[in-house]
Order: structure tokens, then sequence, then C-alpha cells
């Protein structure tokens, strides 16, 4: 009977690690864990209070563990999506290296002219849940904001509390500065 208690006991314990790491898995698969707004579901990142004279960006990839030197940096990610994918796949990761720094813009995955729609606002999607998750953890979060033309309006704004401090790149847009001041000006109405 010893026996098939410590069988038994084994078999509650082992059950309880499979349901703990079904509920992370379950967690990183369907990211539902923020307030939500818009069309789509964005995450929220919220307003937060930022010191615009304190603002000196330095990028992601130049950033590592216990940086003293550049602890006053906010971090951008205005460079290949590659360099920082990880970000939203193992964001606890990230986020050690990254608390230490002043603040973090939202990781800017791109949203490509020609890019499915649906790619668009998976893009969108993964820069607030990214913002949001940093928040949640005590990070100051400085949104990044990014359009694809017209038809990205109905989300690109979205999950950006209203009067928040935001970030756009205008690196590659050269080529398209009618339209990205028109997406600019639609942003600020």
């Amino acid at each position: 009977m010893k026996e098939k208690y410590e069988v038994d006991n084994n078999l509650t314990q082992e059950k309880t690690e499979y349901e703990k790491e079904k509920l992370t898995k379950k967690l990183k698969l369907v990211r539902n864990e923020f307030k939500t707004v818009g069309k789509y579901g964005m995450p929220l990142i919220k307003k937060q209070e930022i010191d615009l004279e304190k603002i000196d960006l330095w990028n992601y990839t130049k950033t590592k563990l216990n940086d003293g030197d550049n602890k006053n940096k906010t971090i951008h990610f205005f460079t290949y999506d590659w360099l920082f994918e990880n970000i939203y796949e193992k964001p606890e990761l990230a986020m050690e290296k990254l608390k230490q720094y002043y603040a973090v813009l939202s990781p800017e995955f791109s949203l490509y002219w020609d890019m499915p729609k649906a790619l668009q606002i998976f893009s969108t999607f993964k820069n607030r849940w990214c913002g949001a998750f940093f928040q949640k953890h005590g990070m100051k979060v400085i949104p990044t904001v990014c359009c694809a033309g017209d038809d990205s309006y109905d989300f690109c704004f979205d999950g950006i509390e209203q009067g928040s401090v935001v970030a756009v790149s205008t690196y590659c847009r050269e080529e398209y500065k009618h339209e990205f001041m028109k997406s600019y000006n639609k942003m600020l109405e």
C-alpha cells in the first residue's frame, strides 16, 4: 500500500507539473493577460510620465547585462526584426537586460506596405503585447507607432492610451514621404 501511495503521490506531482507547464504554454500561446482595445484586441500600453529631457536613444543590439555606463539610455528597436524577435518569444529573458535602462520603446516589428494585412496586425499586436508586458514589470515604455497606409488605420493606433508620448521611425521612409506624413497627421488627430 505504501508503494501505491508513493506511485499515486508521484503521479499527482507529475500531473501538477504537467498542468503548470500546460498553463504556461497556453498563456504564451493565447497572450490574453492584458486589457485589450480596438477591433483586433490590441493589448493596451498605458500612458506614462516620460521626461523628454532624459530621452537618449540606444539601440537594442548594444544592450547587455549590468550596463552601468548606459543605464540612463532609452532602448529602441529600429533595426532588423530578426535581431529582436526573441523578445516576443522569451520576454522574461529580455526584461532582465532591459529593466536597468531609463525607458524602452515598444519593439517595432515591421509593417511593410505589401505584406498581408494579417501579418501587419500581428506585428502591431506583438509591439503592444511587449510594451504592456514591460509596463507590467515596472518599466517605462514609450509606444512605437508604425503604419502601412490607409488600410492599417483601423489597427495601427490601437493599444496606445490617448495623450501618450510615442515614438515614430523615419528610417527608410524617404521613398514614401507623402504617405508617411499622411499617416503621421492621422496619428495626431
